[in-house]
């Protein structure tokens, strides 16, 4: 975790591991209190301090509304931690059945460290943590200067959150892959994982679900595991048999989903090509009351989404990528455990500008691939990945208004479209 003083620009840094070992000995305390010292380094600037080390102390008395430790005899252990570069920074101790104030008794004894000679710092931290008998309900960290306790405020640390993200998303297909014996069972387990993960992390404006996607002809691409659609200028989406039917209007992206990408790069590009093949219609829209023309057709985004990945080399990946033309062409993909990867090409999204598929199809089979990037480290793969399909959702906007006409047409009606 960070917290930050921002009046002063001071910045405290504690791992979870750290703040988890404090959690632990204070439930092993409860319902007395429970404490201890810091030990840390602090920036040659002064604006920062990292704790990373608990100190106990060399004798303890407690009690559920008291604390109080003694130093005797620890000259050796901080002589130590001098040797590894640590310094004393402050203190903690818990609150159980309280609040994270604190009392006057917990000031005088900031007050008396900070006083004290044998202490060469002039600013510790005081740390409380406040806990019932089932969780820890806060924490808070303060600054002593000057007679003063000065308030941190917690900051979100994005490198844990990613991981945090990262980590549970693996352990959930890695459950799925060897957990789950039956072929079947076991690869609607993991699109059922990544529907759900869309689902949380998207802007609600998507939809996302297992579907095929359908023209106003008729015609119907293959089944797509995971298909994000827009449903406010696609207003219908038929169920029939237990199956989703989607206007191909609506469609952003389409991904495949796999344990492994290994050979089955081809078939991913088939299935998208079978979504990107549809006619799709394109209709003046009003916006915010006024009238807009008939946009161009929009990219409708492919990729694979995959487990791991058994390719020793990526290499392997950017050949078989680069066999893909037209529309069975991929634009960006994730293995959970290894890597993500988006495909650059010498065309972009902006070159898109026909309101008829020959011109969406025209574009495709004219593109080259430029370039494959490769996120650089594994625990960042699923974030990096989702990241960059919400930047090229952004690129997109908004999907071209739907003819319903088009479809009424098929069986010889028609509504009015203008009021």
């Amino acid at each position: 975790m960070k917290y930050i003083i921002a009046s002063r620009n001071l910045l405290l840094k504690i791992s979870q591991d750290i703040l988890d070992e404090m959690y632990s000995k204070a439930f092993a305390s409860f319902p007395n209190e429970t404490g201890g010292m810091f030990a840390g380094c602090i920036s040659e600037d002064s604006h920062e301090a990292v704790v990373e080390r608990l100190v106990m102390p060399s004798k303890t008395e407690s009690t559920h509304a008291s604390f109080m430790r003694e130093t005797d005899g620890m000259e050796q252990t901080w002589k130590k931690l001098a040797e590894e570069g640590l310094t004393y920074l402050g203190e903690w101790h818990t609150h159980p059945k309280g609040t994270t104030q604190y009392s006057y008794t917990d000031y005088q004894a900031m007050l008396c460290i900070a006083n004290d000679k044998n202490v060469a710092l002039a600013t510790p931290l005081l740390f409380i943590i406040s806990l019932n008998d089932s969780c820890i309900t806060d924490s808070r960290a303060y600054l002593y200067d000057k007679g003063i306790l000065l308030k941190f405020e917690s900051m979100i640390d994005l490198k844990e959150m990613f991981a945090g993200l990262q980590i549970e998303m693996n352990a959930a297909l890695n459950i799925n892959r060897f957990a789950i014996r039956h072929q079947g069972s076991k690869g609607d387990a993991t699109e059922d994982k990544w529907i759900q993960f869309f689902r949380t992390y998207l802007p609600k404006r998507y939809n996302v679900d297992k579907a095929m996607v359908i023209d106003h002809e008729g015609n119907v691409s293959q089944q797509i595991d995971i298909v994000l659609y827009d449903v406010f200028y696609t207003p219908f989406i038929f169920n029939h048999d237990g199956f989703k039917y989607i206007p191909a209007e609506g469609v952003y992206a389409v991904f495949e989903v796999k344990q492994d990408i290994k050979n089955n790069i081809e078939y991913a590009g088939q299935k998208i090509e079978s979504v990107r093949k549809l006619k799709r219609t394109s209709i003046s829209m009003i916006c915010t009351g006024c009238t807009h023309q008939a946009r161009p057709l929009s990219p409708i985004l492919g990729g694979i989404l995959s487990s791991t990945s058994s390719y020793e080399q990526t290499n392997t990946i950017e050949d078989n990528l680069k066999k893909l033309t037209g529309m069975q062409s991929l634009d960006l993909c994730c293995c959970a455990d290894k890597y993500s990867f988006y495909i650059e090409y010498d065309k972009s999204f902006a070159e898109f500008k026909g309101t008829e598929t020959k011109a969406i199809c025209d574009l495709y089979d004219s593109r080259k691939v430029k370039n494959i990037n490769f996120n650089k480290h594994p625990e960042n793969s699923i974030f990096t990945f989702f990241l960059q399909l919400v930047q090229y959702l952004k690129l997109i906007g908004t999907v071209p208004a739907i003819d319903i006409n088009s479809y009424l047409g098929t069986v010889g009606e028609k509504i009015d479209m203008e009021l």
